[in-house]
């Protein structure tokens, strides 16, 4: 089982989809082509400012990834090591 890394505030969402952004090579204005927004909008979005909700569900999709909603009361390390240790 992969990392699971919460994003559970604006700028570290806003973080992770920059690295995602650069890990598949794309450019900001690419990104914003692909998700049928301004390359402005990209730069709202990977500086943690607010981004329409429908706009960040497009740039999810366009960088090939899902959002899942998770109860943060469960401690998620623990639970994946279970999982490991039954594989």
């Amino acid at each position: 089982m992969g990392d699971i890394l919460l994003l559970d505030n604006p700028a570290t969402f806003a973080q992770r989809i920059r690295q995602l952004r650069k890990a598949k090579g794309y450019s900001q204005a690419l990104l914003a082509h692909r998700a049928h927004c301004s390359r402005k909008t990209i730069i709202d979005l990977e500086a943690g400012e607010n981004v329409a909700f429908y706009t960040v569900f497009r740039v999810i999709a366009a960088l090939g990834m899902a959002l899942e909603i998770v109860d943060n009361r469960i401690d998620l390390k623990s639970l994946a090591e279970l999982v490991e240790h039954d594989e």
